[in-house]
């Protein structure tokens, strides 16, 4: 009689033991698979969001290029006109020059 009870004892505790470690099993799989797919999200809208950083950047750097191709091409123009400012002074100058000359003559 001890001997049935305590088979019965070992295989009720065999039961109980197998049924929680079933049970922790699937949880352990519920969890992974539920953090795995919020990883797996957020992941993908990470990379998504670096993309559109990335072609941003990509964007933002060709708008500085044509910028400075702007600002570049408007100084040439600028030291072009102060070039003719100079140029009409110095005529002016002389030609004030042969004036002022012409008056002391």
């Amino acid at each position: 009689m001890f001997e049935m009870n305590a088979k019965a004892s070992v295989k009720t505790t065999n039961e109980k033991i197998e049924h929680v470690w079933k049970t922790q099993q699937e949880e352990r799989q519920n969890l992974h698979l539920k953090y795995s797919q919020q990883f797996l999200t957020l992941f993908w809208e990470w990379d998504t969001d670096m993309q559109r950083a990335q072609e941003q950047e990509e964007k933002l750097a060709g708008m500085f290029r044509e910028q400075r191709k702007i600002l570049q091409q408007a100084r040439v123009v600028q030291n072009q006109r102060l070039q003719k400012i100079k140029n009409l002074y110095e005529q002016f100058l002389k030609v004030c020059c042969i004036w002022q000359h012409k008056i002391f003559l």
